[in-house]
């Protein structure tokens, strides 16, 4: 669901307004990721759902908010997301979700690829119809400071019947995952500005050949140069109260989005020396 945002010349992005769903069976723990996503059937079908009560606390849900929006900002190929209802009377027959810990509440869920492979490799990627993407999924990862997507094989997917590659778990953004506060985005913006670690690891070197050519960041570039302040403010819009963000913890991740925003000839000159496949092109004055 969309609404849209203008930017001051006048070009228009799209807000993306999650719906929710009510949770009607638990099924399974996924069994993958150190946030112990669960699979629930909701009154949308299935989704991948991380809760409210999971050990890492509730940063990790606002992160995976926060980072779906702006894939949608950006065009970014990401399944769909929704906020999925857990009320008491439901949690009350579920024992096992007792058990994990889950609390009544709103969580995150993220639709589920029905048939989905994250184990990433040459000749699969070679047959997705989306590679155009995949330069826009690494410059986006900077914008996030995501190091996790270079390494982890569980934060790419491919939809085998769709043909296409998506950008998954988004858990640990920011480069502190589920430890980041106004303090620790002060000690970032002091460091220089790098890409993210690992850059020619596990992932990374799959896809690092697809940035090729001239303009290959070109797609994702067009939607920033439209972006403004209050789209990226629009991101925080419906968080749920029970994942307790402060305001000033808000501007202060607002604020560092915005910072690597504006920052992004630099890392597109760092991504020059690491791209020895593409040829020039795609700067532009922000």
């Amino acid at each position: 669901m969309f609404t849209n945002g203008q930017d001051t010349a006048g070009d228009y992005l799209n807000h993306y307004t999650m719906p929710s769903y009510n949770m009607i069976k638990y099924e399974r723990e996924m069994g993958n990721g150190i946030t112990n996503p669960l699979l629930m059937k909701t009154t949308d079908g299935y989704y991948v759902v991380k809760v409210i009560g999971n050990e890492h606390g509730s940063k990790i849900l606002i992160n995976e908010m926060v980072c779906f929006k702006l894939a949608k900002l950006f065009d970014i190929p990401i399944p769909d997301a929704s906020l999925i209802r857990i009320d008491s009377d439901t949690l009350s027959l579920n024992p096992d979700l007792q058990k994990l810990g889950v609390e009544p509440g709103l969580h995150f869920g993220s639709k589920l690829v029905s048939r989905g492979q994250t184990s990433i490799q040459a000749p699969l990627l070679n047959l997705v119809k989306n590679k155009e993407d995949i330069p826009s999924i690494i410059l986006f990862d900077q914008i996030i400071y995501n190091n996790d997507r270079v390494m982890n094989p569980g934060n790419l997917i491919i939809d085998i019947k769709e043909k296409k590659l998506l950008a998954i778990d988004h858990s640990h953004t920011f480069k502190l995952g589920a430890l980041w506060n106004e303090i620790e985005f002060k000690k970032i913006h002091e460091e220089d500005l790098c890409l993210v670690r690992d850059f020619h690891g596990l992932n990374y070197k799959l896809l690092l050949k697809y940035v090729n050519g001239y303009n290959p960041f070109n797609k994702i570039l067009q939607k920033i140069q439209q972006i403004s302040q209050e789209d990226i403010k629009s991101c925080f819009d419906q968080i749920p109260i029970e994942w307790e963000l402060k305001k000033c913890e808000m501007d202060a991740l607002n604020h560092f989005i915005w910072y690597r925003i504006e920052n992004i000839n630099r890392f597109l000159d760092l991504l020059k020396e690491q791209c020895h496949d593409w040829k020039g092109g795609d700067y532009f004055e922000f």
